[in-house]
C-alpha cells in the first residue's frame, strides 16, 4: 500500500540524490571543494565521481524504481534509511573523534542536519507504509 509520506520521501530523496550525482559528475573539483577536499589529480576526480556520482545515482535509481513500482516501496525506503543512517552515524563518530564541530565548514555542518532529517523521514515513511 502506498502512503503520501512515502511518496514524498522517495521523490524528495531521489531528486536530492540525482542532483548530488549530477553535480559531482559534472564538476567534481568544485563539488569536492565544497566538502573541503583538494583534488590535485585524476585520482581524486575519479573518486568523487565514483563515490558521490555513482553512489548517489544508484540511490536515485532505487528511489525511482520504488516510485515506479519496479521494486517494493519499503525496499526503496530501506535503501534511504541505510544511506542516511550510515552518513549520520559516520558524521557522529567523526564528531566524537574530532571532539568539536568548530573546524567543520558550513556545508559539512548542514549535512549533519540533512542526514539526520533524511534518516528520520525515511524511517517514518517506512513505518507509515508498513502500517497500511
Amino acid at each position: 500500500m502506498t502512503t503520501l509520506p512515502g511518496t514524498i520521501v522517495l521523490a524528495a530523496a531521489s531528486l536530492f540524490s540525482l542532483a548530488t550525482s549530477a553535480s559531482s559528475f559534472r564538476a567534481p573539483r568544485r563539488f569536492g571543494e565544497r566538502l573541503g577536499f583538494i583534488l590535485p589529480g585524476a585520482d581524486g576526480v575519479n573518486e568523487v565521481r565514483a563515490q558521490y556520482g555513482g553512489f548517489f545515482l544508484a540511490v536515485a535509481l532505487a528511489g525511482g524504481a520504488a516510485l515506479a513500482g519496479l521494486i517494493p516501496r519499503q525496499a526503496g525506503l530501506v535503501v534511504l534509511a541505510t544511506v542516511f543512517g550510515g552518513l549520520i552515524l559516520g558524521r557522529l563518530v567523526s564528531l566524537v573523534l574530532d571532539g568539536t564541530a568548530r573546524a567543520y565548514g558550513p556545508t559539512i555542518r548542514a549535512l549533519f542536519v540533512v542526514d539526520a532529517l533524511g534518516l528520520a523521514a525515511s524511517l517514518a515513511a517506512y513505518a507509515a507504509e508498513a502500517a497500511r
